[in-house]
């Protein structure tokens, strides 16, 4: 109110972004999205692309929780674009989880799948824990739609031990589907080996998880870590052999079944723990202990 009366459009429109978001949040989608929309409105008449892209995004996240999965495309897709012009992590993240749920709702599971894991990796490199979670349960509900309920049980238990980390009841929004679909998913398994499966999911670090949550596999095995130097992981080994092999980013991603994305984060993490910054680097440390 203050905003109007000083008729300072670019104010008004972060005031009703903000309530735009706590009425998302509070699952109040029909008031969010007359906030959001008219914010967008505003944002755009200033030429404010960084604020537009995120009120989109907030718009397309009540137009999917109604239903309106086609506007709710739309409008992500419009978001997505603005915030990879702007370089705008989180709100990149927000679109792609809004186009996970159109997908979804679709049954596309491979389409989904492919954004939750572009949405993890970002959210893992911003160190944004409560979208891990979401991205986490995300892939948990895709695994148990194809029928990998071990794998399932593992994500989901690996996402609320890291809720419970982070002291936090849900993250983003309240997603019930996410909750029904853990609930049918845990009805197709032996009740001993989905909580064996929850523990083992438990007992990851957050980093271990993301590591596990961007394998892709067709049948459950099991998570058992086996020893590489450096702290390097199983998945961590293989990238960096390739990579010492001279593949480059795309022809190691067609031999693990992973996207260039992917092994990209991958590689950033093994530089990371190599206290490494190059290729070359990262190929000698291969070379001299043995993983070629």
């Amino acid at each position: 109110a203050l905003f109007r009366d000083l008729e300072d459009g670019r104010g008004v429109a972060y005031a009703l972004g903000s309530a735009a978001v706590v009425a998302i949040t509070q699952e109040r989608y029909e008031r969010g999205i007359v906030y959001s929309e008219e914010a967008t409105d505003l944002f755009l008449e200033v030429g404010d692309k960084w604020g537009a892209a995120p009120m989109l995004g907030c718009s397309a996240v009540g137009r999917l929780n109604l239903g309106d999965y086609g506007r709710a495309k739309n409008l992500a897709e419009r978001g997505l674009a603005l915030c990879r012009e702007t370089g705008d992590r989180h709100g990149t993240c927000i679109a792609l989880y809004t186009l996970t749920g159109v997908a979804q709702a679709a049954r596309d599971h491979e389409r989904a799948r492919d954004l939750f894991e572009e949405a993890l990796i970002i959210s893992a490199e911003l160190g944004n824990e409560a979208a891990v979670v979401h991205c986490l349960e995300g892939l948990a509900s895709i695994a148990g739609a194809e029928a990998l309920t071990v794998r399932a049980a593992r994500l989901w238990g690996a996402a609320a031990a890291l809720l419970e980390k982070i002291e936090a009841v849900y993250t983003y929004v309240p997603n019930r589907s996410l909750h029904r679909s853990q609930a049918a998913t845990r009805s197709l398994v032996d009740e001993a080996a989905w909580k064996a499966a929850w523990t083992e999911g438990r007992r990851m670090t957050a980093e271990q998880a993301v590591e596990y949550a961007l394998e892709r596999e067709s049948t459950t095995k099991p998570a058992a870590p086996e020893s590489y130097p450096a702290g390097l992981s199983a998945r961590e080994a293989e990238v960096l052999r390739l990579v010492a092999r001279g593949l480059t980013d795309a022809q190691a991603a067609k031999e693990l079944f992973i996207s260039p994305r992917t092994v990209n984060w991958h590689l950033g993490s093994i530089y990371r723990k190599l206290g490494f910054h190059s290729r070359a680097e990262a190929t000698r440390f291969a070379v001299e202990h043995g993983l070629l």
